[in-house]
């Protein structure tokens, strides 16, 4: 059997949790979950888990160069990232098999500080990242603390993380992403590739689970690079990644928990799902001769992902749905990122564990059929208030009047569970 000359090989370069969140094994957790294929060479084996790094031990140099060469003889390697070095032979070593092996796609994260407080790197190995890492890195990602470390500098706004991403790239590297995740503000993170500065901006997410976010974002970075990406396109994809790691965070153990690097392969999956699911509903509600139930191309039957950030993981019908006397049509095929209302509703209802909703006329009989049915009707004045109006978690099915949109949303679980029920409510229409 042929190896598929499709997939490719990011080899990973650092520590080892014994906690599973961050290094090597988030690395590897990394490159799968985007469709690497992940190898590794282990500097430092580390005892600890959520709450801090209770001890390392540096693998010596010559087992080191001996992975490295075993790896790197073998297999080919379409992009590398470097982690947690622990010292200055260990830093001039891993520097030597980059330029050994011209490994061009090298992304080096300067792991300094664990997410507990320990030290990685120590202080006299801080000039052998400066003067023998960087320059054969593609991509070099400090945080701000990292940031200040390789440069002397104090970093306190976005104008200060710019002038420390030119020094870093004055060390030799071809781009630099010095991270905002420690601003007051919102973060920011700030690329140059010694012509231009492109600001990547996000919102700050509320969570002490942020563990491994580091490692988790520079082997996203370089499995980005491997797949063919160029660098910006790699740190911007690399960025979502870690917003949905982040967002759907794990809260375990007792300290930091770690990003969730399962969102893109569960998302991945269901989609294939999620299109069938809307389709099987409309087929229902069409045998049915439902028509006269929806507003037409206002109406819509839309379904998200596990994991929803935005649009781009709820898929519905582009259009909408389209009505003539009893019979419901669609212009085209469900899909992804469609701008259409009922986009909008989805992203206020998936918090409350909700993947699915069909909006229908706002009719009197369809809240009373609802009712009559044991299904609960919520009423809101508009779309954005649909937070406070108490929809709980638990039920099955509920149904939320829209006042100013004029639209009855049946939401539940599955398009197919919603269509069985609007036939139910249909009964006396």
């Amino acid at each position: 059997m042929k190896t598929s000359s499709f997939i490719r090989n990011v080899l990973t370069i650092a520590g080892s949790d014994s906690g599973g969140g961050a290094g090597i094994q988030a690395d590897v957790k990394t490159i799968t979950a985007l469709g690497g294929f992940g190898m590794t060479v282990i500097t430092a084996i580390t005892a600890q888990n959520t709450m801090g790094v209770i001890d390392y031990m540096p693998i010596p140099l010559d087992m080191i160069e001996k992975q490295f060469d075993a790896v790197a003889s073998d297999i080919p390697i379409h992009a590398a990232k470097t982690g947690m070095l622990a010292n200055p032979d260990i830093v001039m070593l891993v520097a030597s098999k980059i330029k050994q092996y011209a490994i061009n796609n090298c992304v080096v994260d300067p792991v300094m500080v664990a997410k507990g407080g320990s030290k990685l790197l120590s202080d006299d190995a801080i000039q052998s990242v400066i003067q023998h890492l960087i320059p054969v890195a593609y991509v070099v990602t400090p945080n701000i603390h990292e940031a200040e470390v390789l440069t002397g500098m104090h970093i306190n706004n976005l104008d200060a993380m710019k002038n420390a991403a030119k020094k870093i790239y004055s060390y030799g590297a071809q781009y630099v992403v010095v991270k905002g995740g420690h601003l007051e503000s919102d973060p920011s993170d700030v690329i140059y590739d010694g012509k231009n500065f492109t600001v990547l901006k996000n919102k700050r997410i509320q969570t002490k689970n942020t563990h491994g976010t580091g490692c988790t974002f520079s082997s996203a970075i370089a499995t980005y690079l491997a797949k063919g990406y160029n660098a910006i396109e790699a740190i911007a994809k690399a960025k979502e990644f870690i917003t949905k790691a982040i967002t759907f965070s794990l809260p375990l153990g007792k300290g930091h928990g770690p990003t969730n690097h399962l969102v893109a392969i569960v998302n991945n999956e269901e989609k294939i799902q999620v299109v069938d699911g809307i389709q099987k509903a409309f087929c229902i509600l069409h045998a049915a001769k439902c028509g006269k139930m929806f507003a037409s191309g206002s109406s819509n039957i839309a379904f998200a992902l596990p994991y929803v950030i935005d649009a781009n993981d709820i898929a519905m019908f582009p259009g909408g749905i389209i009505t003539y006397n009893d019979s419901i049509f669609r212009v085209k095929d469900p899909a992804f990122g469609v701008d259409h209302p009922m986009a909008i509703v989805m992203q206020k209802i998936t918090p409350l564990s909700y993947r699915s909703a069909i909006n229908l006329k706002n009719e009197i009989e369809y809240k009373i059929n609802a009712q009559a049915l044991g299904i609960p009707v919520y009423t809101c004045s508009n779309i954005d208030s649909l937070k406070k109006t108490n929809i709980p978690e638990s039920n099955k099915i509920v149904c939320v009047e829209i006042k100013q949109e004029n639209m009855l949303y049946i939401i539940g679980n599955t398009p197919v569970e919603i269509a069985d029920m609007i036939l139910k409510i249909k009964k006396t229409e």
